[in-house]
């Protein structure tokens, strides 16, 4: 029996667009969008400030290695590599 996953309403929203006439200017290219190695914060070194913040319920550490992982997503689902 196969599973049916229910999709996220911004999910069908994205379909549609994609599907409609001049559907061409919504299919970009990660790599001629992301920004210059200076201006990319994913590249930044990870702050214990800036993890504490994101992440108040967690200890300081937990917090840290939370946040790398968040950016390490965003960059890998980017295709800003690593």
């Amino acid at each position: 029996m196969p599973v049916v996953r229910s999709a996220h309403p911004l999910e069908l929203l994205d379909a549609l667009r994609r599907w409609l006439p001049g559907a061409s200017r919504w299919q970009r290219n990660p790599m001629a969008l992301r920004p210059e190695a200076s201006e990319d914060w994913l590249l930044e070194p990870t702050t214990r400030d800036e993890a504490v913040q994101l992440f108040p319920h967690l200890d300081p550490d937990r917090a840290v290695l939370h946040y790398q992982r968040l950016k390490l997503q965003l960059r890998e689902r980017d295709g800003r590599g690593f």
